[in-house]
């Protein structure tokens, strides 16, 4: 597994937005694992998280089915907005390890992201971006009634805006061994702490990016097992990516630079 410590980019701008959402991830997750009981921490997942069978219908579970999924938790009364659990579901996160990795990744690549996007599209990038993974997913498994929480698909679209903003931006990662000797074959790849077990490698953004993305559609191909909702993680990524450029079409529409660096047209 390759896990990336810190990126060498900086920013010009205090990343306020993302750390707000970072302390909003961690707040709602300590409240729902600190301050409910178990059975009030399943209703509050079902109440605010989303669940395909729902938001492709746009109406709550039959109340058999919500009974399966809340089982002993169940109550009579359980009202829910639904097309809101699109946004709301994006706070929350079913376990610390969850919470860990997608605050990780969004520290370490959301501050440049906002400072090139700025604080307010910055916002609307983002829920966006996890908007869209979480349609997607419902889209990819119709059936499920298993809710889905997490910022991954938010943190996805933010990883696809980075690799079109930040493509040669060093990345220094934890890498394993044998896996880190392939950096020795890789140009532009170096080690910077060599460790036996482990390798701290600096290498550039796209190749962890891509490398990111690959791991996803690997792992629908194999139909991994778990609760990961690599759909949602690939459609985010790529929204990321289409969002990105779909907003440097329009400044370039209007007469204004580029968000992400655009190579020199060559004359014949």
């Amino acid at each position: 597994m390759v896990l990336p410590i810190r990126d060498l980019n900086p920013t010009r701008r205090v990343p306020i937005v993302n750390w707000l959402f970072i302390v909003i991830n961690i707040v709602v997750f300590a409240w729902q694992a600190f301050g409910l009981t178990e059975c009030e921490q399943v209703r509050f997942v079902y109440r605010f998280a989303v669940i395909p069978q729902e938001l492709l219908s746009m109406s709550q579970l039959p109340r058999g089915t919500a009974e399966e999924v809340l089982g002993s938790c169940a109550t009579s009364s359980m009202p829910k907005i639904v097309a809101l659990s699109v946004v709301t579901s994006m706070f929350l996160h079913g376990s610390l390890l969850h919470l860990a990795g997608n605050m990780l990744f969004l520290f370490i690549f959301g501050d440049n992201v906002e400072d090139r996007l700025g604080r307010v599209r910055y916002v609307l990038f983002y829920v966006a971006g996890g908007v869209i993974s979480a349609v997607a997913y419902a889209v990819a498994q119709p059936g499920s009634a298993a809710p889905l929480v997490g910022a991954s698909g938010a943190v996805a679209a933010i990883l696809g805006a980075y690799l079109i903003l930040h493509p040669s931006a060093r990345v220094l990662t934890y890498v394993p061994f044998p896996l880190y000797l392939v950096a020795l074959l890789i140009p532009g790849v170096r080690i910077r702490l060599w460790l036996v077990i482990v390798a701290i490698v600096k290498m550039p953004a796209w190749l962890l990016l891509l490398g990111w993305l690959a791991f996803q559609v690997v792992a629908v191909g194999a139909e991994a097992p778990g609760m990961v909702a690599y759909e949602a993680h690939i459609a985010g990524f790529l929204a990321g990516i289409v969002l990105l450029l779909l907003l440097d079409r329009r400044r370039l529409r209007q007469g204004k630079q580029p968000l992400h660096p655009v190579r020199p047209r060559r004359g014949r």
